[in-house]
């Protein structure tokens, strides 16, 4: 069962990948409170699990910023991940069972969905349950692991390659041209698969890099974007009563896929 912090957890980091939170804005304590109506225990150990899972460093008085990757840092992190990809994707195809591959195939169903709705929280949320599966079929839950928190570390890249429904969609079909190379047991094909998806997915970002100028807003102006984004479901929250938020995200989320 979820606890409080976990909660806090899982909305920010949705922020995060929506793109709604931004690299240099600063999160902090004071604002998580207000946003969800809680006590600073449950925001401290959610705001650890940011600094340990990466998604967040330590600004000035502590105040946890939204991490950045440097161009390079992520190229060599995406190199790294197609190495162990492609050596966890043999053990997939050894290793997982008809059960399981049957069950990819109804996940991407439901991406599908979220695609056509322009439902970015959902295909972000969707997609991590098939690379989830497809890393414990591996049956090295240390592997998996490593996957899983590299993944992570790559959030602008996703959030940046899923804006665009056209990626998004070509994502879809490689995923069931994956569960049919699974299905025949072809190592070869669903590795280069694989390997195919995260190399389309940093070359797209590097190539927005090249195209557009970096723009960096100053502290003052992060700081104020970020108190108002976060203050916002002040008045409409009581506790951790978010019936409101699902609508206004909901809203947000296809705005930024538009």
């Amino acid at each position: 069962m979820s606890t409080v912090a976990d909660l806090i957890f899982d909305d920010v980091v949705r922020d995060i990948l929506l793109g709604a939170i931004r690299p240099r804005d600063h999160i902090s304590e004071r604002d998580l409170v207000a946003r969800f109506g809680v006590s600073r225990t449950p925001v401290r150990e959610a705001l650890k699990r940011l600094f340990e899972r990466g998604f967040v460093d330590s600004g000035p008085k502590g105040v946890a910023i939204v991490a950045e990757i440097d161009p390079e840092e992520l190229r060599s992190l995406y190199d790294l991940r197609i190495e162990l990809e492609g050596y966890a994707a043999g053990l997939t195809v050894e290793n997982i069972s008809n059960a399981q591959i049957d069950e990819l195939n109804r996940i991407n169903k439901r991406f599908a969905a979220a695609l056509a709705d322009r439902d970015l929280m959902r295909m972000l949320d969707v997609r991590a349950e098939f690379h989830a599966l497809t890393s414990s079929a591996t049956k090295n839950k240390w592997l998996a692991q490593i996957l899983v928190m590299l993944r992570d570390k790559a959030y602008t890249v996703r959030h940046w390659h899923w804006q665009d429904a056209d990626r998004a969609n070509q994502t879809r079909k490689i995923h069931e041209e994956m569960v049919q190379a699974l299905r025949r047991r072809d190592a070869q094909i669903y590795r280069e698969l694989v390997v195919q998806q995260i190399e389309a997915a940093i070359i797209s970002y590097e190539g927005q890099l090249r195209a557009r100028p970096r723009i960096v807003s100053s502290e003052s102006e992060a700081r104020k974007r970020t108190v108002s984004r976060l203050s916002s479901a002040q008045g409409s929250e009581s506790g951790l009563n978010r019936d409101a938020a699902p609508t206004e995200k909901k809203r947000r989320t296809r705005a930024t896929i538009e």
